[in-house]
């Protein structure tokens, strides 16, 4: 049993370390990282890199200091053992140490408390501040990480005035350490510690920081608040702006330091971290009158931030620990054991740092023994080590020393450094190069005796850790070059004959050599990228492999065998030229601009005018997005109400908006879980958003209310898994159906009225359709058709019998689209007998002799599930004494297809017919009024939108726009308009001459829309060159762009014929009847051709210019709307004129079609797009085809390209959609020269007429 209590103090997170305290003291300490010769010596298992909870215990330094103190595990009180973050340690030493040890192991509340014994208790100071600032201490159990906390020291006892935490999974960029660490990363100052870890070093960022300037353009990323403790870092902000400076200003040229913007960077980081401390400890010193300052922390490793704590506070004293980075915890959970579990009182100031263990007399000589080939030795006494030393240095050589136990920290302070004389102009340069391999700007330290102090430098205060830079007399700066830095400061290293007499009595026999100031040139014994050294054969060792001249090891003194001694002049010789680093010129502007163009393309998918390519953003996003909510700058987000990444106590998202972002439970009872970014969207806002706020997400969605619905069942049961509960219940619960009445004579007769509810029921049927398949693709591919209008009369049996196996959906197939019957058991096995029972009761089944048909064809599209008349009406039971519902032809789904789907509160469906651009349309509208004439289709209509649970539809009977009040947004409109000879099929006729309705339309809707409105139709285009002028007639709503797209003209016959023939049961005779009706009003209403297409008509303001523009696409089978809304913005943008900086590009879905005639050797070019039908096919001069060659090849700049000349051929190609303006940067050679821009003889582009779809409704006549 010891008569002492021993205390053990472990760090294990980074630079893991051991230190024993014995009676208040530290009486020994080292660094793993000495012992294993890996720097920083982090610790982490091979299979698990960074993964604390699996650190190794740093055995090598246990058994160091045990041996040191010449005790036992057994013989220790305690065992504090302490990481940053959540601290495994305790868990981990109690896992591998002997079980009879493992009652000594405690833990310590927190990682900045065991920062602050280290600093306060050795500091010798009665009563002090106690200032712990690092990038990362302890996480607590509501997953906040330590920032900085200052503390109040009075006596034996340690008091919390503020402690700053931080969201941990934001720490990385929230924390003022990591701040700073973030720009020496960016700087390139990191060492490699393993496969998958980089240390970063702080240090050589605070070197280079005086060699650049402030740039006061730049945003300040550090901000105080008056009277509080707490700062304000938005590490969204600064990721943006160093991302942007970097993309304005990095070439990637050369080493990261010597870039200026970094260099600026570096100015920039030190400055306000140093205003940061500043303010955090002057209102300490207020609030508490104490006016000593104790620091420790890897902040606290930043000696020039230290130094102006004491000159700008004029501090009466301070104590920085000289470990004060994390190595330092293992004595600071020493000195907290003592003081708490072993009630210890003592405090012993520390003056030395020298705690490592001594190496005797045989152990020095065994290390020359093992390298006696090498060296030549000869003993010295002190005074002739002394004298020896300064002789040497004095002549320009340079000296290593090694002596005692090595220092604690990583400050060589004497007995484990390398020493130079200052003198020499280019010292510096020759350590660097020659002795350390390290960065030619790096400065070194100065030593001098502490009564020297005040009369070298700007500083009255003991120094002996190396931890305060001051400015050096400018006197001399001359007479010690090597130790001052570009900004005239030295990191001053103090000494006393007491507690170093080696240094302090080199530095006045120093003088004696040469004259001059008592100042020494002292560095750390290493190279760079190794620790320092320890043993005394890594002494020299070391020495051997460097071009240190002279080795004084213990009283040895040591040269090289058969080396020559370098001269100062030698040294010199073999340094080249130096380049140091710069800033940017003073006054820069700001990146404020590209800052919000990443924002916008990281969080809004905005990517026009934005420099980084795809891949750079997806980097990017993984990097930085997730810091978004701290931005003071954007605190716009695309998410709906609050927005926050910490969802609860124990639940956080980790935010990465161009890939997957994670949810993860700090509880760990469930496993993390992968989002995409509109998965992640949808699951904050119902999780937080309010009500109103929902309904504007399904806008932007595009989603029906049910549709919605659903994906908002998938949220809500996504976070239930990590016991998340909604702000707020968006899902209403369905109104009870209304009763039926009897089997009515007349399809869905009930819902003639408007306040009858099927919807419970539907919802059924809409499962039962869903869950067995029934939608577009897979009826396409079982039928082998491109679209469900291509199901054509005399293959339905074919279908029937030979496409379609025997299953549920085959039976839908066979029910809902092929006119089958099928028996009555087997639709209660696919229905239910409640479904099936109430279809009926809605006239939607009805029999056929033994057997069930449906009255209705279901058509599935975009999505939806649409109910309308038989498409070929062929049997017996298609009797009906009303006007039919037309099918979803390719016209409806033409206008599906093609109308731009701008947000709006109002929507107005003219001749609304099935209602599916009613039912399209509510999925990016608040309110959706649909219109017709028919009755047959309200009830249509209405049936349609309880099947597919949308709630925002009202459909009113009604002749236009007389049965719907109020202003709309948008008018959408799908007329009769066939010009056709009788009304016997009222549903399909425009009127004799094919315009009536429509101009009705177009006339009529200036007083239905609102400001900046817009009116959107398909139709059959009657003599479409006149249109022009027609629309100029009908129009009365102001200043609008009017888009005409067409397909093909067709003549009288071609118009003709396909509405003339039925689908059986014709002779010759009843047709030519019906064809001379049809070309006899084709000829005397003066028709000379009938194209097909959509009017699209868009208002703008009444100070803009009207626009009228015809162009050919193919009637769509894919959505063409964003082209379509594409065209306008384009319009919008020349019409403005602001587009000199905005580039010219191709359309990415053309290609090009060359073909050369053999015989005459002429080439014809075509323009065409495999695969999008906003565009034909567009033959093309030679002259056009090099011009848009030429775009494509260079993207130029409208100012550099447009000329009055061909300016106007531009215009037209962009109205096409073929060229388009952009402001974002192209992915092209810059330094192409761009050829001059063509002359405009021999252009030549044509449209190519393309192959229509009428509406064929002869199918209907019976």
């Amino acid at each position: 049993m010891t008569q002492y209590q021993y205390h053990m103090g472990i760090n294990l997170g980074h630079e893991r370390s051991v230190a024993i305290a014995k009676d208040g003291e530290i009486v020994v300490a080292i660094e793993q990282e000495r012992l294993d010769r890996h720097k920083y010596s982090p610790g982490y298992m091979l299979h698990a890199p960074g993964v604390a909870a699996q650190m190794q215990i740093p055995a090598e330094a246990i058994r160091y200091c045990l041996d040191a103190c010449n005790i036992t595990l057994s013989d220790l009180t305690t065992i504090t053992a302490n990481m940053p973050g959540h601290d495994c340690a305790p868990d981990i030493l109690r896992r591998v140490l002997p079980a009879e040890i493992v009652d000594k192991v405690i833990r310590i509340p927190s990682h900045h408390l065991a920062h602050a014994y280290s600093a306060y208790w050795p500091s010798g100071f009665d009563q002090a501040l106690i200032l712990v600032v690092d990038a990362s201490g302890s996480t607590t159990p509501a997953h906040c990480t330590e920032s900085y906390t200052i503390y109040e020291g009075r006596e034996q006892t340690i008091t919390t005035l503020h402690n700053e935490t931080v969201a941990a999974h934001l720490a990385q960029l929230s924390t003022l350490g990591f701040v700073y660490e973030y720009v020496t990363r960016k700087a390139g100052f990191v060492t490699k510690v393993g496969e998958q870890i980089q240390h970063a070093e702080a240090g050589k960022l605070m070197g280079l920081a005086p060699f650049g300037g402030e740039q006061p353009n730049w945003h300040r990323w550090i901000q105080t608040t008056e009277e509080s403790f707490s700062l304000k870092i938005s590490a969204y902000d600064i990721f943006l702006e160093v991302a942007a400076l970097e993309k304005r200003y990095d070439t990637g040229e050369g080493k990261p330091y010597l870039r200026p913007y970094l260099v600026d960077l570096a100015y920039k980081v030190q400055k306000e971290l140093e205003q940061a401390l500043l303010h955090i400890v002057s209102l300490a010193i207020k609030r508490t009158g104490l006016r000593k300052l104790c620091i420790a922390g890897g902040v606290g490793l930043n000696s020039v931030a230290n130094y102006e704590l004491l000159r700008q506070l004029r501090l009466d004293d301070i104590f920085i620990f000289p470990a004060a980075g994390d190595s330092g915890i293992a004595a600071g959970c020493a000195l907290w054991a003592y003081n708490t579990m072993g009630a210890g009182q003592k405090r012993v100031p520390l003056t030395r740092a020298t705690l490592g263990r001594h190496y005797d007399f045989d152990q020095v000589c065994q290390a020359i023994r093992h390298f006696q080939d090498s060296i030549e030795v000869e003993e010295l006494t002190p005074d002739e080590m002394i004298a020896r030393s300064a002789q040497v240095l004095a002549q320009g050589s340079i000296v290593a020393r090694f002596e005692g136990g090595a220092e604690y920290g990583p400050r060589a302070l004497g007995h484990r450094s390398i020493m130079a004389d200052p003198t020499f102009k280019r010292m510096k340069d020759i350590l660097n190069m020659r002795v350390k391999f390290r960065e030619a700007f790096r400065p070194f330290a100065p030593v001098i005796p502490l009564e020297a102090v005040s009369q070298v430098f700007e500083q009255n205060v003991a120094a002996p850790f190396m931890l305060l830079v001051s400015p050096i007399k400018p006197e001399f700066h001359e007479q010690i070059p090597a130790v001052t830095h570009v900004d005239g400061t030295g990191r001053v290293q103090t000494v006393t004959e007491e507690d170093n007499p080696y240094f302090y009595r080199l530095c006045y026999k120093l003088v004696e050599e040469r004259q001059g100031i008592p100042v020494l040139l002292n560095t750390s014994f290493n190279i760079a990228g190794q620790p320092i050294v320890e043993t005394p054969l890594e002494a020299i060792a070391t020495f051997l492999g460097t071009d240190i001249d002279y080795l004084a090891l213990e009283n040895f003194w040591i040269c090289k065998r058969r080396v020559p001694i370098r001269s100062y002049e030698d040294h010199l010789a073999k340094v080249g030229d130096v380049v140091l680093p710069h800033g940017l010129p003073p006054g820069v502007p700001d990146v404020t601009d590209l800052m919000a163009k990443l924002d916008r393309a990281l969080f809004f998918g905005q990517t026009d005018g934005c420099p980084w390519s795809p891949e750079e953003l997806q980097v990017l996003s993984a990097k930085g997005a997730q810091y978004k909510e701290t931005s003071l700058l954007f605190p716009e987000t695309p998410f709906y109400g609050s927005f926050q990444t910490k969802l609860s106590s124990d639940v956080i998202l980790l935010l990465n908006p161009l890939s997957k972002s994670t949810l993860v439970d700090l509880k760990q009872q469930v496993p993390p879980s992968t989002y995409t970014f509109e998965e992640v969207k949808l699951l904050l806002a119902v999780l937080n958003a309010p009500e109103s706020w929902l309904e504007q997400m399904r806008i932007d969605l595009r989603l029906t209310h049910f549709e919605f619905t659903q994906r908002i069942e998938w949220a809500k049961q996504q976070l239930g898994i990590y016991r998340l509960e909604p702000a707020y219940s968006y899902i209403k619960p369905l109104p009870q159906d209304s009763p039926l009445p009897p089997a009515p004579d007349q399809t869905f007769a009930p819902f003639e009225n408007e306040n009858f509810s099927a919807r419970r029921i539907l919802r059924k049927l809409y499962e039962c359709l869903h869950q067995a398949g029934y939608n577009e693709a897979n009826i396409c591919n079982l039928l082998g058709v491109s679209s469900q209008q291509q199901i054509e009369p005399t293959y339905l049996h074919y279908y029937d019998r030979y496409r379609l196996p025997q299953s549920i959906l085959g039976d839908l197939i066979r029910l809902f689209l092929l006119r089958c019957a099928l028996t009555e058991s087997r639709l209660q096995e696919i229905f239910g007998n409640e479904l099936f029972s109430t279809l009926c009761s809605l006239g939607m089944l009805i029999q056929r002799d033994q057997d069930w048909a449906s009255r209705i064809d279901l058509f599935a599209v975009a999505g939806l599930y649409v109910a309308t008349d038989h498409r070929y009406m062929i049997l017996a039971e298609d009797h009906f004494d009303e006007d039919v519902v037309m099918y979803v032809g390719m016209d409806s789904m033409g206008l599906v297809y093609t109308a731009p789907q701008y947000p709006a509160n109002r929507i107005l469906d003219l001749c609304c017919g099935s209602g599916i651009q009613s039912l399209v349309a509510s999925r990016y509208a608040k309110e959706v009024i649909g219109v017709d004439i028919n009755p047959r289709a309200i009830r249509f209509a209405r049936f349609n939108a309880q099947l597919n649970g949308v709630s925002n539809i009202n459909f009113y009977l009604g002749n236009l726009y007389e049965a719907a009040p109020g202003y709309f947004d948008t008018i959408l409109a799908n007329p009769p308009f066939v010009p056709s000879p009788s009304q016997e099929c009222c549903f399909r006729d425009g009127g004799m001459g094919g315009e009536e309705i429509l101009a009705r339309i177009i006339t009529e809707s200036a007083n239905k829309l609102t400001p900046q409105g817009r009116l959107f139709i398909v139709t059959d285009l009657v003599n479409l060159q006149e249109y022009e002028s027609k629309l100029e007639q009908w129009w009365q709503g102001g200043p609008a762009h009017k888009l005409v797209l067409n397909t093909a003209d067709r003549n009288d016959i071609l118009f003709s014929v396909p509405h003339c023939h039925t689908a059986f049961n014709q002779t010759l005779e009843q047709y030519n009847i019906r064809l001379d009706q049809w070309l006899e009003n084709f000829h005397s209403k003066g028709l000379k051709a009938v194209n097909f297409g959509y009017i699209l008509i868009c208002q703008v303001g009444a100070t803009h210019k009207d626009s009228y523009y015809s162009r050919t696409i193919h009637n769509p089978n894919q959505p063409i709307h964003q082209q379509v809304q594409e065209y306008f913005r384009q319009r919008q943008l020349l019409e403005e004129q602001q587009i000199d900086d905005y580039f010219l590009a191709l359309s990415p879905d053309l290609r090009f079609r060359l073909e050369t005639n053999p015989r005459t050797g002429e080439r014809q070019i075509e323009l065409f797009s495999p695969n999008n039908p906003y565009f034909t096919t567009y033959p093309i001069s030679e002259q056009m085809y090099r011009l848009l060659q030429d775009v494509n090849k260079c993207q130029p700049k409208w100012a550099a390209y447009a000329t009055t000349i061909n300016q106007d051929w531009l215009y037209k190609l962009i109205y096409k959609g073929i060229l388009y303006l952009t402001s974002q940067t192209p992915n092209v050679n810059m330094n192409r020269r761009l050829n001059d821009p063509p002359s405009t003889e021999g252009l030549k582009i044509e449209e190519l007429q393309t192959k229509t779809t009428p509406t064929c409704i002869s199918s209907y006549l019976r």
